[in-house]
């Protein structure tokens, strides 16, 4: 992009009157569900793949763990229980336990 671009459209705009409204990014729906789960709390039996993905040292793998855990034991009882899925131990569990909750 021309450098002088922005100053170019800048001086057309204040010789010709007319106002140049900023364009302001607006979140992607991705980011937008991202942003949810990071800053609430989440349920384990009820939390998406994406969901889980968003917790702090929770890549796609050990999200899919949980959901995989979920499938086949049942409902989680309690948050400590997260530590039976694979990958996940005590210190991970330290990391995000007040992220998440069981309902």
């Amino acid at each position: 992009m021309n450098k002088r671009l922005p100053t170019i459209l800048l001086s057309l705009s204040l010789l010709s009157g007319i106002a140049i409204t900023p364009v302001v990014a607006t979140p992607l729906e991705n980011e937008t569900s991202t942003r949810i789960a990071v800053d609430s709390v989440l349920d384990l039996n009820t939390a998406s793949l994406e969901q889980l993905e968003a917790l702090p040292g929770i890549g796609a793998r050990k999200a899919q763990a949980i959901i995989d855990y979920r499938d086949e034991k049942g409902r989680f009882l309690e948050v400590e229980q997260l530590t039976e899925v694979r990958g996940i131990g005590k210190k991970m569990l330290e990391k995000i336990a007040d992220k998440v909750e069981v309902r």
